[in-house]
């Protein structure tokens, strides 16, 4: 055995073994930035969940305080009727008040329904945004896989081609 085949027969470990190390350091890589991209969607989610929890309370709060506006607003109107001394409970005085009530509920109904949509739509995010979050760790799996697989395919052409350098040295010797 020569001194040139045995150098050959070290190269082509050498070869071997750094597309080997190669490979799984790409999947390692590949497996860390998916989990940071999965991680990233997954707080987000959680940032969204948060903000849709506080849009149905800031709604709420807004649709009382609406009510109790609108409430002292009533109250008042119907004060100063009585103090000029006409009858609240008769007439188109009482038209009036059933309307401003009737209005009163729409717009109170119409702010709790825009915390609601406001919160759907952040929680739809968010569900988006989870779903997402294991996709992209799912993919960080099969790219990992295939930089691994690209690893051992290339530790067998290396080792295919360096047995067949060491084989036409052993026979040209």
């Amino acid at each position: 055995m020569s001194l040139a085949s045995v150098v050959s027969g070290i190269s082509t470990i050498v070869d071997v073994v750094g597309s080997l190390v190669q490979g799984n350091a790409a999947a390692k890589q590949v497996k860390a930035e998916a989990e940071a991209g999965a991680r990233q969607s997954e707080a987000q989610a959680k940032v969204d969940r948060e903000q849709a929890a506080r849009e149905k309370l800031v709604a709420s709060q807004q649709e009382g305080d609406f009510r109790l506006r609108q409430s002292r607003a009533a109250s008042s109107i119907r004060a100063a009727a009585g103090a000029r001394g006409v009858q609240v409970d008769v007439g188109s005085i009482l038209l009036s008040a059933e309307d401003f009530a009737r209005q009163t509920e729409m717009q109170a109904l119409r702010i709790r329904e825009g915390g609601e949509v406001r919160s759907t739509r952040l929680e739809q995010q968010a569900d988006l945004l989870t779903s997402q979050a294991g996709s992209i760790r799912s993919l960080g799996s099969s790219r990992a896989s295939a930089a691994r697989t690209a690893g051992f395919f290339g530790a067998g052409t290396s080792l295919l081609s360096g047995g067949f350098r060491t084989a036409q040295i052993l026979q040209d010797e």
